[in-house]
């Protein structure tokens, strides 16, 4: 696991501002305070893979492209079965039937489209090209998204909180002393997340064409990144 601290632009302010945390004394108020803010991240390898392995079809009435398309789903099902998935473990998250219209035309219909997405989980990741090429071999037309997943995600996350908040409450502490006072409570603390909460999605496309040969993947660290924003209550000593 490898960490690193990113420092957000710190802004200082004297505001009078009333807020306060949950359960402190509401009758202190602080007359001035600091705002700083702080991010911090956690990088670890992955333990598998996520495709999202895509499927279209395209003919003159829906009913017809609906039934292509469901071979061809049932073809890269029996190829991905045969290359070691269980059936149950395959999740079909997108299915959807739609006309095709020539719009410089007067929106005059071309055809009908049927299109499906399969979710599939790849634990060994030096299989994922592997897998890729069998998909596209058994007739799949795209896939969309491989994304890197951790089980070490929700500790990385607090990890790096801890990270941002300790970054955060320095910076607190050096403008408090550079302004002539120290630095008070805690008055308020906001945290987000930086990144896309899928953990770490790596966006790739391929095409039927371009599987020739082996499709080279090298898979990506998973990263948790957070940022925090906080004020503190600043007391002036002179």
């Amino acid at each position: 696991m490898r960490s690193a601290l990113f420092p957000f632009v710190l802004v200082v302010s004297a505001l009078i501002l009333p807020s306060v945390l949950p359960g402190q004394d509401r009758d202190r108020k602080a007359d001035s305070e600091i705002l700083t803010s702080g991010s911090g991240e956690a990088t670890f390898s992955p333990q598998r893979a996520v495709l999202w392995i895509g499927i279209s079809s395209r003919a003159a009435t829906a009913a017809e492209a609906s039934s292509q398309n469901a071979r061809v789903m049932n073809a890269v099902l029996d190829t991905l079965a045969r290359a070691g998935f269980r059936r149950d473990s395959l999740q079909t998250v997108a299915f959807g039937v739609g006309p095709n219209y020539d719009y410089d035309n007067g929106n005059k219909l071309i055809d009908y489209e049927a299109s499906a997405t399969i979710r599939a989980k790849v634990r060994d990741l030096a299989r994922i090209g592997r897998v890729i090429d069998q998909a596209l071999a058994a007739g799949a037309t795209d896939i969309a998204n491989v994304v890197y997943e951790s089980d070490s995600l929700e500790i990385g996350r607090r990890q790096a909180l801890s990270q941002a908040l300790a970054k955060a409450r320095d910076d607190a502490r050096a403008l408090a002393l550079a302004a002539g006072g120290a630095l008070g409570r805690l008055v308020e603390v906001n945290a987000r997340d930086t990144y896309p909460y899928a953990y770490q999605m790596e966006v790739a496309a391929y095409s039927s064409q371009a599987s020739r040969g082996a499709t080279p993947i090298s898979p990506r660290d998973v990263t948790v990144r957070v940022a925090v924003q906080t004020r503190w209550e600043f007391v002036p000593t002179r």
